[in-house]
């Protein structure tokens, strides 16, 4: 039998759990609208140089115009799974060796070429490659960078909202 005390706990309880998930969608968004403010101070990249998943889609789904060269810079077996179609996989940058890979990715590219690189991995501000990707891009002369921001991963923040994938 509930007491008015059981109801307040369960009150309670419901009020934080509305609150959370509130927090939560605002920081989503946060990233999703770009704001110069939300942008961590050990992110290499400005607000300006992230770029959302239907903005990339869209980009990728012009038939005549020029599309950004998209860099996968995750591990390989993501890659096999299902990856964004025209993707080139470019290695694991949070190593040297897929660091070394990406490096030859991209030397086919102009500098000034539009290049958008994503992993996926897991959620995107615990991404253990796409920093070092970009600062190592940049570090090479590419001046048209642009990161995908998947909040989540690739699978939530992409398949699952019904965008393209291909599969190896």
């Amino acid at each position: 039998m509930f007491t008015k005390r059981n109801y307040c706990a369960f009150a309670v309880i419901i009020f934080a759990s509305v609150l959370i998930s509130f927090q939560l969608n605002a920081q989503t968004q946060k990233y999703e609208s770009k704001n110069n403010n939300e942008i961590k101070s050990s992110d290499p990249w400005t607000a300006q140089q992230i770029i959302t998943t239907k903005k990339l889609d869209e980009l990728l789904s012009v038939k005549n115009g020029n599309k950004p060269v998209v860099l996968m810079i995750g591990f390989d077996f993501l890659y096999d799974q299902g990856h964004i179609p025209g993707a080139v996989f470019a290695g694991p940058a949070s190593k040297e060796k897929g660091l070394e890979k990406l490096k030859k990715a991209v030397k086919p590219y102009n500098k000034n070429q539009e290049i958008v690189i994503y992993c996926g991995c897991c959620p995107f501000d615990h991404c253990p490659n796409v920093r070092p990707a970009f600062k190592t891009l940049e570090e090479m002369g590419y001046k048209n960078l642009k990161v995908l921001y998947l909040p989540n991963d690739f699978e939530q923040n992409w398949k699952d909202k019904g965008y393209k994938v291909s599969a190896k």
